[in-house]
Order: structure tokens, then C-alpha cells, then sequence
């Protein structure tokens, strides 16, 4: 109840208030709409050139360019690089999304390059077709996309601006005692600067703005501003123009009835975004048997006016449907039912740019955006619209073919909590599992590069799934010998990735991926420990029907992937395990150095660390073996010493710098490294108490083991937490699996 006290409701009126003055000024901010005289308009048009004169493909290319962050190219130096690059679209389909879409690498470099076409001049007669299998999110991509615009457009970066008449009826009829004004909004939406007419446009442009502006943004020299020199105002604007020029004999006079405002775009009521649904019944007029989707409108009250004014139709005030997103962008939602004959009525529009309604042309300056299931293109060929097809520019959206963004949707729906309940990895293994059903098992590119994937069976799978989901991914897996990653050149890189362009319309959509995954977390995640490979292994293998496993997984994938994961883990636990001394491994790598230039029995002193050599065999083989990973004879420790003293005399001619910055040394200290990693673990392998110090880590029996034990396991764990991303359940977990599967025997 409202308190009767008079101070209590006092406090209450206050607040009431400030609430509202605090509605009033945000609204004032953010909702009113300024309206600017054509003289401030041209001001803001002089201080912004680039801003003020883009029409709605510009408008559309910034927002894309705005919102999606080119991430660095992770191989700037690579000469075969095909400029496939990694884009976040975050702020473009997720930020402030009910429902985000995620945009895998493969689709955001495909959307990136037709966006470009936009900025290129390719802007009219085109509809942009997105086609994708059902439960690939093509409606979630479009309807965040338009939400983006939509906010967008509302920024003082984003604004675009509309002609609005305001007609004071006394001046032109000079009637004096009539002071009425007629507003007339531009149903079309043109853009103000079109209200000059064509054939003075451009002298009227190179009077308004400097000659190094007008050079700057290239405004007669550009594809992109092409609109703006042949393009002309709606038949209304221009006519209302003329009449009032006619009448007045002023321009000065017909400017001042030339207001400016900004273009309001709400999709809501369809002023520049209109979205029609295959169930939306077009509207047309009471008694037509046939729905007409070219029907006028008009303004009775208008149209009064101006016959008032200027006489009978002097100005016809008649629009089309179209013209609420002229400069806007016209959507069909799928092309089957009445968005069939939406697209029939399109074609003329699409092909001359020009619509008919009645005996006026009406200008058409849309964006067109279609969604289409793959069985919607047979329509277009059953309607003999061939000519059409030419018009409509596809764009593909299949399944998720990248795990990392297949994670994303998981912790979307789930809650980024979910990552707590896994090991490392392991969520990612779950996604590349669905991923490989979408995919195709042959790929001829990807044969052609590596014919045979034998030699990289500890990290790939038979038929290279694993391979392209990396590569898919903008990665260049650092596992492939030099020899494959010289020769993944670019025209082969330009058809593997080509490849993921006829795939991923198979296999677990989208909506069965969420459920399985569902299923998958509900059933082993109540566990005390956390959701390991072997689970993901146990789901695939037992826990689906065996017709949708055999009809959709690849045979012998899910023993890849563990085989895969394994190597992994177990490089992890090494490097977690592993500590090197890096000054005792420089002074070995110059030692050795040096005295390959010597013959065997000699001893010499090594310039570089001032130590003394005997140059022996012994010697000789054990550095060798250090360097390959591996036992050597008496012959092939010469021959690798010779190498390197050939190496080693190449490198001093060309190079002036120190001999631990050139790149042999640091491959010979990379290989060293590598191959001291490979051993770290076999003085652990056969002691039972390393497993049980791992297992009591963190519990007051862990105290009763060896002390060097204990300190070697602390080491690893606190590095399996810091350099892998583990929690400590997680890395002694991840331990116990390497220890009891014997993962070191296994890639021994």
C-alpha cells in the first residue's frame, strides 16, 4: 500500500522523477531524432566525406569491417600463404545474441570474401543466397546478423541519412495568411545528396570538398561511389524538386524545404529491414483473386495536398512495397512457399534494378538476402528462371567443421562452467568426433600432397580427418616433416581448404550434436573423477546405437583419435617432467662444434667455452646420438660429423653474427632438447613408487616417499598446471593415465 505519510510519499514523488528524468535524457540520448537543415547537413557532409556518402552496400561492408577482428596471421613469413586467415565475428554474432551463432574459419573467410565484393563496387543486381542442410543455423546467422546492423545503424558511426519535406504551403502558393507546413517523408528513403540533380552532381561535389579530400577517398575515381554520380532520387523527390523549383524559382528557397534526419532502420515494422517468412501472406487489395505483390500505396491525405499545391498529379505521391527498404535490405526466410512468388517477383528487380509500380519506374537499391535448404535451387530451375540464377551469389553454411568453434556451441548451451568437469582436450576430442561424420573420407588435394599418412600414424587418422580439421582450422600441424609443409603449397593449400566447401552437409547436425553431447556430460560428468578420452571412447563405441556409430563414424577413427590423444598427453607429461640445463647443453653443442673440425685423437681447446676436447670416437658417437635421438655405429657418427663441419663451414663464411644465434645452432639445441625429453621418463617407468607419489599428491601420505621422488612429481604437476592448463586433480589424473595405459612402452 502507498504509505499516508507525507514525508514517505514526498520520497516517493522524488524518486518518481528522477526515474524520469533519468527516462527523459536517455531516450533524449539514444531515440530522438535530430533533424538537420540541408545546409547542416552538407557541413556534416564536408567533415565527413567517407561517412556521409555511403549507401547501403558501404554501410553494410563497414559494419562487417567494424565488428569482425582480423586476428594476426600466425605464419606472416610463409611465401605460400593464401591469406586464410583467423577472424573472430564475436561481436557480430555472439555479443548481446539470445541465441549466438558461431562462425567456424572455413565460413568466416567465405563471408569475409563476399562482403569484400560489396566494398569492391559489386553492389547491385544480386541476391545473396546462403544455403545450408537443416539444423546448420542459417537463420541464427542472418537474424544476428540484421541485429547487428539494426544496433549498428543506430550509432553515430553507423547513421545514414533520409530526405524529409517540410512544404510551407503559404510560400509556395504565396498565399500569405496560410501558414500550414506539409511533411512529406521520402517513402524510398533516398539519400539527401540525390536531390541534386544528376548532371550537377559531380561539379556540385568538387565545389563542396577539397581537392586532396575528394583524391583521398577516390569519390571519382572508386567503383564504390559509382551510385553516387549515376544514380538519381526517387520519382517522388525529384518531382516534388521540380515543381517547387518551377514554382519558386529559387533553389535557395526549394533547399530550405529540404530537411535531413537519420535513417531509422527497425525491422519490427519493416522500414529498411523487411523479413518475410514462406508463411507470410503478401498483403493486396480487398476483392483480388490473386495476391498482387507489386501493389501500391499511397496517402490519401498527402496526395490532397500536393494536388493543392501543385495541381492534379503534378506530384504523385505512389510507392511500392520495395520502397521501405530501398537502401535497406529485403530478406526472404527460406524460398518455399509465398517466398516463391516473392522471388519470381524479384527477377526484374534484380535484373534492371528498376520496378514498376504502375506506369512510374521506381529505383531499386536493396540488399537481398535469401535462405535456402539445398532442395530450394530446384525451384529456380523448374521456374526456367536460368537467366536469374546468374543474379544470385551462394554462400554455403554446412556443419561446424572446426572442433574449437564445435566447443564453443557446447559451452554456449551447457554454461562455460562445463570446461571444469573435463580434462584437457578431452571436449575437443568429443567435437572432432562429430566433426569427422560430416566430413568426406577421400580428398584428392590432400592425397596429393601426403600419399601416404602412414608415417604420421601417432597423430593422424587413415584417411587425413584429423590433418584437415588443423588445417580447416588455420593451423599447420607443427608434427609434419619439413619436406610436407615446404611442398603444402599455395595452390594445394587453395584446394584442401576448398574441400571444406563440399563437406559438412552430412553426418551430426547441429541439433543432434547438442543432444549427444547432452546425453554424453549428463552420463559422466557425476563422476568423482574428471571426463576422460575413455569415456568420449566408451559414449561412441556403447552408449549410441550401433547403426548411427557404423552410419556415421568413420571405422577406426575413434582408435585414431586416442592414439592421437595419447602421443599428446604423453609429450606433455615429459615436458612437464623435463628440465634442462641450458648452459650445459650450449657448452656441449660448441664443444662439439669446434672440434668436428679436428681429426679423431686430437685434443684441442674450444675457442667458444675455453674447455679442453679429446676429439675421440666415443665421443663423437655419443654427441651424434644425443643430436639424433638414436644408437650410432662408428661410420655414422663420422658422416654426421662431417655434415656438420660442411654445415658448420657454410655458416661462418656467410654469417656475421655469434655462433648461438645462427640456425645451426639452434637446430642442433632443438634436437638436443627433443631427444634428452624423449628419455625423460624411463628412470620413472620402472620404479612402482611413482606412482604411488603421483596418486598420494596433496595427501599426508605423499610426505613418506623419497624426497628427490617427491620433488620431481611436485615439478611435474606444478608444470602440467601452468604450461597445459590442468587443475591439480586434473594432472594427477592425466599421470595415473599415461603410468597405467604405459603410454611410454606403447610409443617407445
Amino acid at each position: 500500500m502507498y504509505s499516508s505519510n507525507p514525508a514517505l510519499k514526498e520520497e516517493y514523488m522524488d524518486t518518481g522523477r528522477q526515474a524520469l528524468d533519468f527516462l527523459e535524457e536517455e531516450i533524449d540520448k539514444r531515440e530522438k531524432k535530430t533533424v538537420l537543415t540541408f545546409n547542416e547537413y552538407l557541413k556534416e557532409l564536408q567533415q565527413d566525406p567517407g561517412r556521409i556518402l555511403r549507401n547501403i552496400f558501404q554501410l553494410f561492408y563497414d559494419l562487417i569491417k567494424g565488428h569482425v577482428v582480423k586476428k594476426v596471421d600466425q605464419y606472416p613469413d610463409d611465401p605460400e600463404s593464401i591469406g586464410f586467415m583467423k577472424y573472430d565475428c564475436t561481436k557480430l554474432f555472439v555479443a548481446g545474441a539470445d541465441n549466438p551463432f558461431f562462425a567456424d574459419q572455413l565460413f568466416a573467410n567465405r563471408f569475409i570474401r563476399q562482403i569484400e565484393s560489396l566494398h569492391q563496387g559489386f553492389q547491385q543486381n544480386r541476391v545473396y543466397a546462403y544455403e545450408g542442410p537443416s539444423g546448420c543455423g542459417k537463420s541464427t546467422f542472418l537474424n544476428n546478423l540484421l541485429r547487428a546492423f539494426e544496433a549498428y545503424t543506430a550509432t553515430k558511426e553507423g547513421r545514414s541519412y533520409e530526405i524529409l519535406w517540410e512544404i510551407d504551403e503559404g510560400i509556395v502558393t504565396k498565399a500569405g495568411n496560410v501558414r500550414d507546413v506539409l511533411i512529406i517523408p521520402c517513402p524510398s528513403h533516398d539519400y539527401p545528396i540525390m536531390i541534386i540533380p544528376k548532371k550537377y552532381r559531380v561539379e556540385f561535389l568538387k565545389q563542396l570538398l577539397p581537392k586532396e579530400v575528394v583524391e583521398k577517398i577516390g569519390l571519382f575515381r572508386e567503383k564504390e561511389y559509382e551510385w553516387l554520380l549515376r544514380g538519381e532520387a526517387c520519382t517522388i523527390c525529384k518531382s516534388i524538386f521540380w515543381a517547387l523549383l518551377e514554382k519558386m524559382e529559387s533553389l535557395q528557397k526549394v533547399l530550405s524545404m529540404v530537411k535531413v534526419r537519420p535513417y531509422k532502420f527497425d525491422r519490427r515494422v519493416g522500414e529498411g529491414i523487411s523479413i518475410f517468412n514462406p508463411g507470410d501472406r503478401p498483403t493486396w487489395s480487398m476483392g483480388e483473386e490473386k495476391p498482387d505483390i507489386g501493389w501500391l500505396f499511397t496517402d490519401t491525405q498527402i496526395q490532397e495536398r500536393l494536388n493543392k499545391i501543385f495541381g492534379v498529379n503534378a506530384v504523385r505521391y505512389v510507392y511500392s512495397f520495395l520502397a521501405k527498404t530501398n537502401n535497406g535490405t529485403y530478406v526472404l526466410m527460406d524460398v518455399k512457399g509465398h517466398n516463391e512468388n516473392r522471388l519470381l517477383e524479384l527477377h526484374n528487380v534484380i535484373s534492371e534494378g528498376v520496378h514498376k509500380v504502375g506506369d512510374i519506374e521506381e529505383d531499386v537499391n536493396s540488399l537481398f538476402f535469401a535462405l535456402m535448404n539445398p532442395e530450394d535451387k530446384e525451384f529456380i530451375v523448374e521456374s526456367k528462371m536460368e537467366s536469374f540464377q546468374g543474379r544470385i551469389q551462394y554462400n554455403t553454411i554446412p556443419y561446424v567443421l572446426e572442433p574449437g568453434t564445435e566447443v564453443s556451441i557446447y559451452r554456449n548451451i551447457f554454461g562455460d562452467s562445463i570446461r571444469k568437469r573435463f580434462l584437457p582436450q578431452v571436449m575437443e576430442n568429443f567435437a572432432r568426433v562429430v566433426i569427422a561424420s560430416r566430413m568426406n573420407q577421400d580428398c584428392e588435394p590432400l592425397h596429393e600432397w601426403v600419399p601416404s599418412l602412414e608415417k604420421y600414424k601417432r597423430f593422424c587418422d587413415e584417411h587425413g580427418l584429423l590433418l584437415r580439421m588443423e588445417i580447416y582450422s588455420g593451423v599447420i600441424p607443427d608434427w609434419l616433416s619439413e619436406e610436407d609443409r615446404k611442398s603444402f603449397t599455395a595452390p594445394l593449400r587453395r584446394l584442401v581448404i576448398a574441400e571444406g566447401e563440399n563437406e559438412g552437409d552430412r553426418g551430426f547436425s547441429g541439433r543432434d550434436s547438442i543432444v549427444l553431447f547432452g546425453s554424453f556430460f549428463e552420463r559422466y560428468s557425476g563422476r568423482p573423477s574428471l571426463i576422460n578420452m575413455d569415456n568420449v571412447v566408451d559414449f561412441f563405441k556403447h552408449k549410441i546405437e550401433r547403426s548411427l556409430r557404423d552410419q556415421n563414424i568413420p571405422k577406426l577413427f575413434l582408435a585414431s583419435l586416442t592414439d592421437s590423444y595419447d602421443y599428446r598427453v604423453l609429450n606433455e607429461i615429459k615436458g612437464a617432467l623435463y628440465f634442462y640445463n641450458t648452459e650445459q647443453i650450449t657448452k656441449d653443442i660448441l664443444n662439439y662444434l669446434w672440434a668436428v673440425n679436428y681429426d679423431l685423437e686430437a685434443k684441442v681447446k674450444c675457442n667458444y667455452t675455453g674447455e679442453e676436447i679429446w676429439v675421440t670416437i666415443d665421443f663423437l658417437k655419443l654427441m651424434a646420438s644425443r643430436f639424433t635421438g638414436k644408437t650410432v655405429t662408428d661410420a655414422e657418427a663420422l658422416r654426421f660429423a662431417q655434415d656438420i663441419q660442411r654445415k658448420y663451414g657454410i655458416t661462418k663464411s656467410r654469417e656475421r653474427i655469434t655462433i648461438n644465434e645462427t640456425e645451426l645452432f639452434k637446430d642442433l639445441f632443438a634436437a638436443y632438447v627433443k631427444n634428452l625429453k624423449e628419455r625423460v621418463l624411463q628412470p620413472f617407468i620402472g620404479n612402482p613408487n611413482f606412482r604411488e607419489t603421483v596418486k598420494s599428491f596433496g595427501n599426508s601420505e605423499f610426505d613418506t616417499f623419497d624426497t628427490r621422488l617427491k620433488d620431481h612429481v611436485t615439478s611435474m604437476i606444478k608444470n602440467l598446471m601452468e604450461k597445459f592448463g590442468y587443475t591439480e586433480q586434473g594432472a594427477k589424473e592425466i599421470c595415473l593415465y599415461v603410468i597405467d595405459k604405459n603410454l611410454a612402452q606403447k610409443f617407445a
